[in-house]
């Protein structure tokens, strides 16, 4: 670990690709979080550190992905991340995948969020030990971030999915990457297999918890796809994507 970075060398199995070999932006966002936790980990900041010892948990509020290049079945990759220094409300934290050594060929950034164990309120990051050392001042990519706005009507509902206990991460609510899934799954496996996905984002805007009943919409614009998911007919999920 450099500072605050954290990288290692990853061999992409077939078991987190689709149906034609490409790394998914599920799994993704799996490893980018595993590899978080790590580093957090390292960093005195960990999820299970913040739990015990502050009474608190990380969610991530937003998080946007640029994909440069295919990722592939038996690519030897590295994957990196680091997260900036702390603001008032909120941290901002970049991933990358690399190949041949040093070229991107993803780009993201999360920007994650401080929420109370017994109330789910904001916390302030200064509420908890933030390890006081030289942040690394670069970004892979930078924090602008899309505005949503539900203008979803049923004609773009697209299905219903019941959280199930599966769905649930240590935080007792439905893990982030579980909506990155639903919103892939508006799509057939053909129409997955015809698409090359340039940008990704996903904005979070409420938890879902064990039993709740999620609505999921899509909308087609001229550059890519709107994405709603919806409980009780609020939104807790943007997203969008550029093909």
């Amino acid at each position: 670990m450099n500072n605050n970075q954290f990288s290692r060398d990853f061999k992409v199995l077939a078991s987190y690709c689709d149906s034609v070999s490409r790394l998914s932006p599920f799994m993704m966002q799996t490893l980018f979080e595993e590899l978080a936790d790590v580093n957090a980990t390292q960093l005195g900041i960990g999820m299970q550190t913040l739990m015990e010892r502050d009474n608190a948990f990380w969610v991530v509020r937003r998080i946007r992905f640029e994909f440069k290049d295919i990722v592939r079945e038996s690519d030897d990759v590295i994957l990196r991340t680091w997260p900036a220094g702390p603001e008032t409300l909120k941290c901002f934290r970049s991933y990358q995948i690399l190949k041949d050594g040093s070229r991107p060929v993803v780009n993201a950034i999360a920007e994650w969020v401080i929420l109370d164990k017994d109330t789910r309120r904001l916390r302030k990051v200064d509420s908890i030990q933030y390890p006081d050392i030289q942040f690394i001042t670069g970004k892979a990519i930078e924090p602008v971030f899309k505005r949503f706005k539900d203008d979803f009507s049923e004609d773009d509902f697209v299905y219903e999915k019941t959280i199930k206990a599966s769905d649930i991460d240590i935080s007792h609510h439905t893990n982030n990457t579980k909506y990155c899934m639903m919103v892939l799954d508006t799509f057939s496996v053909k129409e997955l297999e015809d698409m090359t996905i340039k940008e990704m984002e996903i904005h979070y805007e409420a938890e879902s918890l064990e039993g709740d009943v999620l609505r999921i919409y899509r909308k087609k614009m001229d550059y890519g796809w709107h994405f709603a998911i919806k409980r009780d007919g609020k939104v807790t999920t943007f997203a969008y994507i550029e093909n």
